[in-house]
């Protein structure tokens, strides 16, 4: 069988079988051709799952267990490797294999529809092969990029691309979305509709992911790079039609999951194949922070203990002696409940508008561009309430808001005071204020984005009270995942196995 053919009918499985039993088959690790039988209404989703898979189930996993939202449940294994930083090359094989494939079935969109002059549907596929490539660069560093899809005998039949520099990648992914915002026309009729996973061909709402995704791409730059970060920032706020994502639960750029039995949440669906083990438990690196601030979004992201209160494990503990019911575990609204079908519901974010409101914070209290700092880090935590109010309401009675106004203000006659990270310091150094920031962002993105949560720490250095897991080797944190075995024993290009505790290029921690 042709890889042209295979991975048209990958696609089509995926769609037709749903999430939970495309897993097995989401590994495509070699560029195909063009699929002659594939269409974009097709490709697009397929494309969008694969990523959608990547995101929800390793990237994670693996997130939030280095920004220590999760840890190992001590009645179970699957993941102490990952707990104790000695996991090795074959726990990366997946991610990557997913991501390539999301990046070369939306080349092969974006290819499909110039040809048959679907803009739209380009415009989206461009736009996810920047979001995709970002994704794999800030997970594994130097990675093919410029080679990566030449797989097609009309582009040279690479068949072991060469690896790129960060520093060039990352010029490349904001040439990719600089392209697709030429496309993007939100009066064009002809556009997606339900084959869009995640905004169903909204193109007012695929421009503000554009420019949040242009954002953040540039706040990744912000230590290495701030000159170029800055002037970029200055000239998207300064173009016309620069809205940012913006609105919970509407302009969330996102994935559902559970509207029918076998589109089940990829998270979900790897614990079911698990045979429903409980793997996942509460950190108490993040459930004791979360409760000395007094935060209700512990019951949108935890569950309460037999004695109905917030208990985390040590990081990486390892022992067979801890009462099981005696510790939380993530809550079926991030999908982390193994034995609790609910979690099946539960959406994969891409990028949220708590995200977005704290990278526009960021660069107000920078001083790169005019704004209001505070207010727009309390726009972000009030969005990550209110995009789990729904969740905080049936839990404890209140809304999300109301939640949010204990949070911030306090309860003066019952004497709880405001929480600490909720206190901005605005008359604070920019240092201080990045540091409430992206702790706050931190907070927000528990169990629900990890790997973009891991990120910003090593970005950032932020949250800087996490402790060191017990039993861990080395003794560093990790920095980067490790190239997959098929990279070492096939790409000829391969240029030798990173350590996981190598830094990213954007890294200055």
């Amino acid at each position: 069988m042709s890889k042209n053919k295979a991975i048209a009918i990958v696609s089509l499985v995926c769609l037709t079988l749903g999430v939970s039993s495309c897993r097995k088959f989401l590994n495509v690790n070699t560029s195909p051709n063009k699929a002659q039988s594939a269409s974009v209404q097709t490709l697009l989703p397929a494309a969008e799952l694969y990523v959608g898979s990547a995101v929800g189930v390793d990237l994670e996993i693996d997130g939030s267990f280095w920004a220590q939202y999760w840890t190992q449940s001590p009645s179970a294994s699957q993941y102490t490797n990952l707990d104790k930083y000695t996991i090795g090359q074959d726990g990366f094989s997946y991610p990557w294999g997913n991501l390539y494939s999301a990046a070369e079935n939306f080349y092969q969109v974006a290819i499909l529809a110039d040809s048959v002059k679907k803009k739209q549907y380009q415009a989206i596929a461009v736009l996810m092969q920047a979001y995709t490539f970002q994704l794999i660069t800030d997970g594994w560093g130097d990675v093919p990029f410029r080679q990566a899809l030449k797989g097609q005998y009309t582009d040279g039949h690479v068949v072991n691309p060469a690896y790129d520099s960060q520093a060039v990648i990352y010029r490349g992914i904001i040439t990719l979305i600089d392209s697709a915002n030429k496309l993007i026309n939100t009066n064009d009729p002809i556009h997606p509709g339900a084959d869009d996973l995640i905004y169903g061909g909204d193109m007012s709402k695929w421009q503000e992911f554009s420019n949040t995704l242009k954002l953040k791409v540039y706040m990744r730059m912000s230590e290495i790079d701030p000159t170029t970060a800055q002037a970029g920032i200055i000239a998207l706020y300064a173009s016309p039609n620069h809205s940012f994502i913006g609105i919970p639960g509407t302009d969330d750029a996102k994935i559902a999951y559970g509207f029918n039995t076998a589109n089940k949440n990829p998270l979900y669906a790897e614990e079911s194949g698990l045979n429903f083990t409980q793997n996942l438990v509460a950190s108490s690196s993040c459930v004791d922070s979360m409760n000395s601030n007094n935060d209700y979004r512990l019951f949108a992201f935890y569950e309460p203990n037999t004695g109905g209160s917030f208990v985390g494990l040590a990081q990486g503990i390892i022992a067979n002696n801890i009462t099981l019911g005696s510790y939380s575990i993530p809550t079926t609204y991030v999908g982390g409940d193994a034995q609790n079908s609910a979690s099946t519901s539960a959406p994969v974010n891409l990028m949220t508008s708590y995200e977005s409101y704290f990278l526009q914070a960021e660069v107000a209290a920078r001083g790169w561009v005019s704004g209001d700092d505070a207010g727009l880090f309390y726009n972000g935590i009030q969005a990550s309430f209110e995009y789990y109010g729904s969740q905080i309401s049936s839990q404890v009675g209140i809304t999300g808001d109301s939640a949010y106004t204990l949070y911030v203000n306090g309860d003066v006659p019952n004497a709880i005071p405001p929480g600490y990270w909720a206190t901005y310091p605005a008359g604070g150094s920019v240092q201080q204020k990045v540091q409430f920031i992206i702790t706050q962002k931190w907070f927000s993105m528990c169990g629900n984005q990890g790997f973009e949560a891991w990120c910003e720490l090593r970005r950032t250095g932020y949250p800087n009270f996490l402790p060191f897991p017990l039993f861990a080797t080395p003794k560093a944190f990790p920095k980067r995942f490790l190239y997959p075995t098929t990279e070492s024993t096939v790409n000829l290009s391969y240029p030798g196995l990173a350590p996981l505790t190598s830094k990213m290029w954007w890294d200055l921690n």
